[in-house]
């Protein structure tokens, strides 16, 4: 997915040239696939007809239907896959389009991709182990010459003739559009054979009607008084108790009436035979469906297609009983019993489990039906192998709710069991797992590599916790959570897992540590969902101070940080927007005169319910939300307009001007729009030049090229001075004050608590400040707190002093109050 991502964001076409050939499309079964971005613009396409690359696909994007479908005013986290029927240049296609998002799953959708089968070209043929009869994709045209119009009901319509039945299906393309007919026929062999045996049963039923009328004729000739009361009694004795006795009429009169009464009984014997025909006719029917015929629990008959489905010999069966052929637990036998004695159910289904002549389980539905409308023991059961619809429903259950590299559970599933058990309150512990060299691993090593590494993580977890619930989070993340374990046996388990997967990975000559840390979430923590629960065991890790290959313990007091970061994380583009930020600014003062000569800018944020939240929080936060170039870009204004209210006052006691400094991060300083905004600063608060003095970091000048050079310069022209923040800190060295156009150096103030006691610090520092004089730079000294760190640095003879032994940061309008209003 990241690949794919990849190919719709930066346009890198690796995917493309691994993944759209023929022989990718012909193993995953597919005609074509294809990637367009957000507005259905193609971007990679791929179909098997090379001819029809961009023309099919673009003709899919173009449908009424997709169109609709991405183009529809949803946000990014309801746009879903959309999958149907398409009918493009006489050919149907199974289409399906999904959105295209990274791994994670955290970034908004970037495109979409389309993949789809040419269904005229593989039906029926890839589908005849599924289907049943003869099936073809019938025309409109000849669907509505068989009385099957466009507008009828999508059931179908059955033509039934002597020798087949034809059923018609229309089926829909995506805009609900009807695009063919499915026509399904198959041979009514069973129906016509029933009929010949019906015919049979009739000419010999009249011919025995025939026989016996001339028989009775014949007699009544020769014996007319004797044989004649004699054929009487015979026939009433034939009829039984069904014909009444009438005394007063004549004897040929009665006669004639026991006849009708026999002819009565016959038609009656008709109907019932073809009721049993009928039932017959069903039972061999389908020849793909097992019949058993049993009477009394025992194996009266079964067919040829029971007999293929489990193994057995015909003489194996015949007049066994029924359990020689279900599993000893099996509840068959119950209820078929249940069934036999309910008067008025005539046919039952259930699931069971029939074994097979090599002892093997087959998993079947069964169908029981009475063979007549009285209460009978005789019962025929139709069986129907279910094993393979079984073993996909078990897999598509697996693929739905596991990850498949590790088995263990996915992201949805882990969430919904997580919160399922703290809706419950039960007391689960918690460990949050992260690898952090995952990534690492899997640029360096390979795919193979990574997912040994995954698999041996999910395996160790497995082992150590074989009670508990242990989920794949995303690629680096992993999560287990039991209320089976307590709490002392947990951590030496989670301990273990760290220490074994300290050093991990086959495929080199070396160990690898794949930089597995753990943090424990005890149940007294009392959380209520698990994306703030995640965050708390990410957020411990990050601030863990315990040994490595040791689990973090999660208390209260990380709780309670996290919650805070958690809700930071939440609000900080909204405190953007609604301008919660302000700028504090800091006075500099000149080392020799103690006069303020500039201010530093410094970002602050007051939040609604945290208070004042620290820079080293949100400023961090900030650039990994992307948001820092908004960020700076406020303190950058605020700090120009707060200039040019204190120099309207500052210039009426003094000549000199004064300075701002602003921070400047390393993604503010490779914008392109950075130069013309500054231009519109320095022009709207018309500020002279010098005045606005730009810190960046040492960040900015590593591996440095031509093009970050010229920028400065650029910078330079527009008045502007460089400061270089920090100095001596990171990994800078003295070349950077010769190789860059600086103007500033600031003395980090990590320095400034050990000028006093550690010669080290003092050599460096002076050595600072020498060199940067030497080279015409203003030096700054940060952080400067007591006198005696004031009295070494104008020994020194430092240019500038910063620090909370003359001013602290304060608000605009205190510094307005303070050096500019109150000076009037």
């Amino acid at each position: 997915m990241d690949d794919t991502y990849a190919l719709l964001t930066t346009g890198n076409n690796d995917y493309a040239q691994r993944n759209l050939t023929d022989e990718t499309l012909l193993a995953l079964g597919l005609d074509m696939m294809g990637f367009a971005d957000l507005s259905g613009e193609i971007v990679e396409a791929k179909v098997l007809e090379k001819t029809e690359n961009g023309s099919i696909i673009n003709a899919i994007y173009r449908s009424p239907a997709v169109t609709a479908h991405i183009h529809q005013p949803l946000p990014d986290k309801e746009l879903s896959s959309f999958a149907g029927l398409l009918k493009l240049k006489d050919r149907i296609w199974v289409i399906s389009l999904n959105p295209v998002r990274d791994s994670a799953g955290n970034a908004p959708a970037v495109g979409w991709m389309v993949w789809g089968q040419a269904l005229t070209g593989r039906f029926p043929s890839d589908y005849n182990n599924i289907l049943a009869g003869n099936n073809r994709l019938a025309d409109n045209g000849s669907a509505a010459g068989n009385g099957f119009a466009t507008g009828e009901d999508t059931v179908g319509r059955i033509v039934r003739t002597d020798d087949k039945i034809t059923r018609y299906t229309f089926l829909y393309d995506l805009s609900h559009r009807p695009i063919v007919a499915l026509e399904t026929t198959e041979p009514r062999r069973y129906y016509q054979k029933g009929k010949q045996v019906f015919q049979y049963l009739l000419w010999a039923l009249l011919a025995i009607t025939s026989f016996i009328a001339l028989l009775v004729y014949l007699l009544y000739r020769r014996k007319i008084a004797r044989q004649f009361i004699s054929f009487e009694r015979n026939v009433s004795a034939l009829l039984g108790d069904t014909a009444p006795i009438t005394t007063e009429k004549d004897t040929f009169t009665r006669i004639t009436e026991q006849i009708e009464a026999l002819t009565s009984m016959s038609s009656q014997a008709e109907r019932q035979l073809k009721e049993t025909l009928s039932k017959f006719d069903a039972l061999y029917h389908n020849q793909h469906m097992g019949m058993i015929l049993l009477e009394h629990d025992q194996i009266v008959d079964v067919n040829q297609a029971l007999l293929n489905l489990l193994g057995h010999q015909r003489t194996q069966l015949i007049n066994a009983p029924l359990d020689i052929l279900l599993n000893n637990k099996d509840g068959t036998l119950s209820d078929l019993n249940a069934f036999q004695q309910q008067d008025k159910q005539d046919v039952t289904h259930f699931e069971t489990n029939l074994r097979s002549a090599t002892g093997q389980t087959i998993s079947c539905n069964i169908e029981a039906m009475r063979l007549d409308n009285q209460v009978s023991q005789t019962v025929m059961l139709a069986v129907k192998d279910i094993s393979q619809q079984k073993r996909q429903a078990a897999l598509i259950e697996t693929l739905s709710h596991h990850d498949t590299l590790s088995g263990l559970l996915n992201r949805p599933s882990t969430t919904k069991a997580l919160n399922q058990a703290l809706t419950d309150k039960r007391a689960i512990i918690t460990l949050y797992v992260i690898a952090t060299r995952l990534r690492e691993i899997y640029e360096i090593y390979g795919h193979h590599a990574y997912d040994n590494a995954v698999k041996h993580i999910a395996d160790m977890l497995k082992q150590q916790f074989p009670q508990a619930e242990i989920g794949r989070l995303s690629e680096n993340e992993f999560i287990v959570f039991t209320d089976q374990i307590a709490a002392d046996q947990f951590a030496p388990r989670a301990n273990t897992v760290l220490k074994v997967s300290a050093n991990h990975l086959s495929e080199t000559t070396a160990d690898f540590d794949i930089g597995l840390n753990a943090a424990m979430i005890g149940p007294e923590l009392a959380f209520t969902h698990f994306e703030p629960l995640v965050h708390c065991g990410f957020y411990a890790i990050e601030q863990q101070s315990v040994p490595k290959h040791n689990v973090t313990i999660v208390d209260q007091e990380t709780v309670q940080a996290a919650n805070e970061t958690l809700t930071i994380n939440r609000n900080l583009v909204t405190a953007l927007k609604n301008d919660e930020f302000t700028a504090f600014f800091q006075p500099i003062v000149n080392a020799t005169s103690n006069q303020v000569i500039g201010f530093e800018a410094l970002a602050r944020w007051y939040h609604p319910e945290l208070g004042t939240v620290s820079p080293s929080i949100f400023i961090p936060l900030a650039e990994k939300h992307k948001l820092i170039v908004e960020l700076d870009e406020l303190v950058l204004e605020k700090a120009c307009a707060f200039l040019q209210r204190m120099q309207e006052y500052w210039s009426k006691k003094s000549q000199h001007r004064l300075t701002i400094h602003v921070n400047l991060s390393s993604p503010h300083f490779g914008t392109n729009a950075l130069i013309n905004n500054l231009q519109q600063l320095i022009k709207q608060y018309q500020l002279s030049p010098g005045q606005l003095v730009l810190e960046v970091t040492e960040s900015i000048l590593l591996g440095a090229d031509q093009e970050t050079i010229e920028r400065m310069h650029a910078l330079k022209a527009l008045g502007v001075q460089l400061a270089l923040d920090d100095f001596g800190t990171g990994y800078s060295s003295f070349s950077s004050l010769c190789n860059f156009p600086l103007d500033i150096v600031k003395l980090d103030k990590s320095y400034m608590s050990e000028i006093e006691t550690n010669e080290k610090a003092k050599t460096l520092v002076r050595s600072i400040i020498n060199m940067s004089q030497e080279l015409g730079m203003t030096t700054v000294a940060e952080g400067v707190e007591t006198a005696s760190q004031l009295r070494i640095l104008n020994v020194w003879r430092v240019d500038e002093i910063q620090g909370f032994y003359f001013f602290k940061p304060m608000s605009a309008e205190k510094a307005l109050s303070t050096f500019g209003e109150s000076e009037q």
